[in-house]
């Protein structure tokens, strides 16, 4: 195993404390780093940035902010890929007192972006897909931002500023098109610094970063949280994430990496081809976040990686990060639960009547933190989300007498064979365990559960092999109860 997570170096504990820090997340962010203006910040392409680089180029990218005259409160939209230019512009909209909101993860879910009632757009120079969409909409103006961004501007769109919110993001999407999230300034911070702790990160630390940072998890879980502590960030290239990876670590003795299910699958099947092999002696430790994730693949990554996998747990409404689980026993009865709460952060199983439950009994989770969201952006507020407070989650799971979380699946995700009820997660992990499957998705369709699938590259389906593995595992009646569909063959080494 790399090192151990409950030690840290003596250059971290030996900094002073800080005193009467500002309350808004740029200036804390600044405020922090100023600690240790000569680290690296950020590595792109071979080239580092120091922190006291990274802000002076913020300042510069803040002063095209007002040659645009838009003002504190506006919704900044940044299309662009992960980039050292993306992370400056968002933190200079933060500074300004705009309100960034990252898009470049699933574009499709947000449906038509023109109808989003944000009037600027930066668009990066090199994302020639983004410029063709708003070159076909006549309404928007284009202007010169500066030397990376353009400017498309909706002159249709409201100038009514946002109040208390630092940043947009968007949920799942898992049920249809997905909803943006605003986040405020110190319910992002609480989610930051409950996540730092929880993972005890610091400046030592050097994360590699293959997450589009448009998604909650990599933008707040992990940018964020590694700019806190001033850590060092490596961007890699999101097209050529998985094929990099090896050697980066290697090269810039990377401490941890943030995932999603389907990478930690691509990892495990490409080693058993052959294709996945370095050093990753200096890695603490791998985390997994974003939907669950099937032990089988768990076991595999930690013999792979040779440190810990901590699984994660939350979701955009409350903050994103709200349990967390490091494994380093395998055998342990723990090893399928999402963790304890992150400092600061209730976790309440609740009943039809809103009523708490018992340890080991199922019922809706519901998660109290001052990181969850104000509210939906440009949609109406849903009454399961007291703004601020709580939101009550969609997912079923209990809490042991410990208090570690078990999440059993979404509302909806049983069905019945004979007379014992079964879980969508539980197919999940039984054609996990015996097929190079990327990603399953299961929906119950009167009495038929379809079964969608995705392949790893190059792995050829048998179909009839996997209704046959299903029919040994759930009995006979797997024939008439569950429907295979083979939706797509895995083209990209990196799909997420």
């Amino acid at each position: 195993m790399a090192s151990s997570l409950t030690t840290l170096p003596q250059s971290v504990r030996s900094k002073p404390a800080l005193l009467s820090p500002p309350d808004r997340l740029a200036e804390l962010l600044r405020y922090r780093n100023q600690l240790h203006p000569e680290d690296t910040a950020f590595i792109e392409h071979n080239q580092s940035v120091s922190y006291a680089e990274l802000w002076q180029r913020v300042d510069q990218v803040q002063a095209s902010f007002r040659r645009q005259q838009i003002g504190p409160g506006e919704v900044v939209a940044l299309c662009s890929p992960n980039s050292l230019a993306l992370c400056v512009a968002f933190l200079a909209a933060l500074q300004h007192g705009a309100v960034p909101f990252v898009i470049n993860y699933k574009l499709d879910v947000l449906g038509d972006l023109s109808a989003l009632n944000v009037r600027h757009f930066l668009v990066s120079k090199s994302n020639s897909a983004a410029r063709r969409y708003f070159k076909e909409l006549p309404y928007f103006d284009q202007n010169a931002f500066n030397e990376q961004f353009d400017c498309y501007q909706n002159p249709y769109a409201s100038l009514d500023p946002l109040t208390n919110t630092a940043l947009l993001v968007t949920s799942s999407g898992s049920s249809g098109q997905a909803k943006v999230v605003q986040l405020t300034h110190h319910g992002t911070l609480a989610n930051i610094q409950a996540n730092v702790r929880a993972l005890q990160l610091c400046s030592d630390d050097v994360t590699a970063i293959g997450l589009p940072i448009g998604y909650a998890y990599g933008l707040v879980g992990q940018l964020l949280s590694h700019l806190y502590v001033g850590a060092t960030v490596l961007l890699l290239d999101s097209l050529f994430f998985l094929p990099s990876l090896t050697q980066a670590v290697s090269k810039y003795k990377v401490t941890n990496l943030f995932t999603v299910p389907p990478m930690i699958r691509q990892v495990n099947y490409l080693r058993s081809q052959n294709q996945f092999k370095g050093d990753f002696s200096s890695l603490r430790f791998v985390a997994v976040g974003g939907n669950r994730i099937e032990s089988t693949s768990v076991k595999k990554a930690m013999e792979l990686f040779g440190c810990p996998i901590i699984k994660t747990y939350g979701l955009a409404e409350a903050g994103p990060r709200v349990a967390t689980n490091l494994i380093t026993d395998l055998e342990a009865v723990t090893v399928e639960s999402v963790g304890k709460p992150n400092d600061g952060v209730h976790i309440d199983v609740l009943d039809s009547a809103g009523q708490l439950v018992s340890p080991y009994q199922p019922g809706t989770i519901c998660i109290r933190s001052p990181s969850v969201t104000l509210g939906y952006f440009n949609a109406p507020n849903r009454d399961t989300i007291r703004p601020g407070q709580a939101v009550i989650t969609r997912d079923i799971g209990f809490v042991d007498e410990e208090g570690h979380l078990f999440i059993l699946g979404r509302q909806g995700d049983q069905f019945v064979i004979g007379s014992r009820q079964y879980w969508f997660r539980e197919v999940e992990g039984v054609l996990y365990a015996r097929f190079a499957f990327l990603k399953i998705s299961l929906q119950s369709i009167d009495d038929q559960v379809i079964v969608s699938v995705v392949a790893m590259r190059n792995y050829e389906v048998d179909l009839p092999s996997v209704q046959q593995h299903l029919r040994t595992v759930f009995g006979p009646e797997a024939d008439t109860t569950f429907t295979l569909k083979l939706i797509q063959s895995n083209t990209l080494l990196n799909e997420k």
